[in-house]
């Protein structure tokens, strides 16, 4: 094989058997794997770009740094370092020791500095993310936007978050989490009741409990009532997957425009419906008032990023997000805390805990009637 510039290169085609299987769609010798251009050695089969650029698009270059800091290239590059230190390390020793030299550092013997192994990454299957797309006549968050946006704008949300419909409980939708490569890394499944909030459920004790779950456990519930077998995808997925390391709506950042600011929130419903209101954001969710951290922001780091915290007594939230925001930028993110929301609800509304989109939903007061078919482009 010819060497590159680049020393880690996609294997050129010379039959099927140069193709492997991709591991986010899963088809079979649909992923053209990257090589060592010195070793013509395979790397680690999560690195390759999936033929199916349509369908699945996924890719992974070993240049691409991960939430370390690092890429793969990196670390190869780090470990070649260390060896050559240890190298001149020992050689130094043997020197001293023979010239009679006092010798008074340490006399363990050096180890290996090896890089952090990286871990496959899991993901659900393109055709179980796609098989869900659609079907929002039975999508009670699809209902929920269309009452209060009307159907163009709310077909255009839709289709910007890619919100998937679930039979797991009749009406509920899928907030997918794709990530910056087009990999589905996971799904909440989550039903909403007629007021646009998440519908609860009785249980056997008689408690209430909140309609939420997740994509991988509806389905490995639906083979186990069907008595079949789970596929083996699914069953590595669910003992192995990182399911929420990313934030909700975060595949936008292919359309985020220079110096766009991001705004992060906590669910992907107030992601949704801000989004009209506030266009001059790229909005995203984190999943929960504890979930602002640092690995869940990684993939954002570059760009400058607003936070907008829900409601609370006494202002805990907003207080727990300030001082978070002031350790991210010691960190190095770029990160301001948004009042808008604490400036604006009343005493009532913080005590049940509004959120921005409860707050700009109770104020609604209707839609143009050429929002149902008007074609809106959220920039």
């Amino acid at each position: 094989m010819t060497t590159s510039t680049l020393r880690y290169q996609l294997l050129p085609y010379k039959g099927p058997k140069t193709r492997i299987d991709c591991p986010s769609c899963g088809k079979k010798q649909q992923l053209t794997p990257y090589y060592d251009t010195r070793t013509d050695e395979l790397l680690p089969a999560e690195y390759g770009h999936c033929n199916r650029v349509a369908n699945c698009g996924y890719h992974l270059s070993p240049y691409h740094k991960g939430p370390s800091g690092l890429s793969y290239a990196d670390m190869i590059y780090q470990q070649w370092k260390d060896d050559q230190s240890m190298t001149v390390a020992q050689e130094g020793y043997v020197n001293q020791k023979f010239l009679g030299c006092s010798f008074t550092q340490s006399s363990k013997p050096l180890e290996m500095v090896k890089p952090t192994p990286i871990e496959p990454v899991h993901c659900i299957p393109y055709e179980v993310f796609e098989a869900s797309l659609g079907h929002y006549e039975r999508n009670q968050l699809a209902r929920l936007l269309q009452q209060h946006f009307g159907f163009g704008v709310a077909a255009e949300l839709l289709e910007r978050f890619q919100i998937g419909t679930s039979a797991y409980w009749p009406g509920s939708c899928v907030f997918w989490l794709k990530d910056e490569q087009n990999r589905i890394r996971g799904g909440q499944v989550v039903l909403f009741d007629q007021t646009g909030h998440t519908a609860k459920r009785t249980m056997d004790d008689g408690t209430l409990k909140r309609c939420t779950g997740w994509v991988h456990f509806a389905l490995a519930s639906r083979y186990d009532q069907k008595q079949e077998a789970r596929p083996d995808w699914l069953i590595h997925y669910i003992d192995k997957a990182d399911k929420f390391s990313i934030p909700f709506g975060l595949h936008q950042l292919s359309t985020i425009k220079t110096g766009q600011a991001i705004a992060i929130v906590e669910s992907p419903k107030t992601a949704i419906v801000c989004t009209p209101y506030f266009p001059q954001f790229i909005w995203m969710a984190i999943g929960g008032l504890t979930y602002l951290k640092a690995e869940r922001l990684m993939p954002v780091r570059g760009h400058k990023l607003v936070l907008f915290p829900d409601t609370s007594k006494a202002g805990k939230a907003f207080g727990l997000w300030h001082d978070k925001a002031v350790r991210l930028c010691e960190q190095g993110f770029s990160v301001s805390v948004s009042d808008y929301l604490e400036k604006r609800a009343s005493d009532e509304e913080k005590a049940k805990g509004f959120d921005l989109a409860d707050y700009l939903l109770e104020q609604w007061e209707g839609y143009p009637p050429d929002w149902d078919t008007a074609q809106v482009h959220f920039s």
